[in-house]
């Protein structure tokens, strides 16, 4: 049985900002419980009312660019001819990217890892304060900026060398595809932003910095390896500075 002095009450009576409660703490608590009585807004019907006149919003945004402009569609599909290249939606050219390495590996590895790391992101950081807030806790926008151009630079060096020198395919033609598997740019990169994020935890002693690296780096490359895909692969994937570059047959 615990002593009553290791309990205290606590009461809030402003209904207004905080519904009205009575929480009984003991001395020894957790992190979550040291959060500050802030602002607060109603579900229904403020949040409610506002999220529809944002849908509206877009969609009479969506119908207008649809009367203005025509869809970017082609042809209908013949199953006697295959297009060169064959493209997945823009959103997914990263992805496809990636698959062009090793289909296992940007397939399915890395998909998988990047889910199973953001799920467990809330479970690794525990830190109060600064939740769900763009650079809400201090040294997250050095950390941003720093991972920002360190993913720049080794996505664009990988693609770079990839293009001019090609693969172990190319430098090995009969190497067992075991190999291609474990060691193609897509692995690399994971490895490499893996590493980094690590290095940010040792030198920072912060889950959460390292998550924000980790992050940042994944969506650096992400968006570079789609625009890449996008603009500059053509027939059979080969790289183009430009579709007009494309040969015409």
């Amino acid at each position: 049985m615990s002593d009553p002095k290791d309990f205290v009450a606590v009461v809030d009576s402003d209904v207004r900002k905080t519904p009205r409660r009575i929480a009984f703490i003991t001395k020894r608590t957790s992190p979550q419980v040291h959060v500050k009585d802030e602002e607060r807004v109603m579900t229904y019907p403020e949040v409610f009312f506002r999220t529809a006149v944002a849908v509206q919003v877009l969609t009479i945004v969506l119908v207008i660019i649809s009367l203005l402009w025509d869809a970017p569609l082609e042809g209908l599909a013949d199953p006697m001819h295959t297009p060169n290249p064959a493209k997945a939606p823009w959103y997914f050219l990263g992805l496809q990217e990636l698959v062009s390495y090793s289909a296992f590996t940007g397939g399915m590895l890395i998909p998988v890892i990047v889910l199973v790391g953001l799920a467990l992101i809330p479970f690794l950081d525990r830190r109060p304060g600064g939740e769900g807030v763009w650079f809400g806790t201090p040294g997250e926008k050095s950390t941003f900026w720093q991972s920002l151009f360190f993913a720049l630079a080794v996505t664009v060096g990988m693609l770079a060398l990839t293009v001019n020198f090609g693969w172990l395919r190319n430098w090995f033609p009969h190497i067992h595809q075991l190999w291609i598997i474990a060691i193609n740019p897509g692995s690399l990169l994971v490895l490499i932003f893996a590493a980094w994020s690590l290095l940010i935890l040792k030198r920072k002693d912060s889950v959460r910095l390292a998550a924000v690296s980790l992050f940042t780096c994944f969506l650096v490359s992400f968006t570079l390896l789609t625009y890449f895909a996008t603009v500059h692969r053509g027939p059979n994937w080969h790289f183009y500075w430009w579709p007009s570059q494309w040969p015409l047959h």
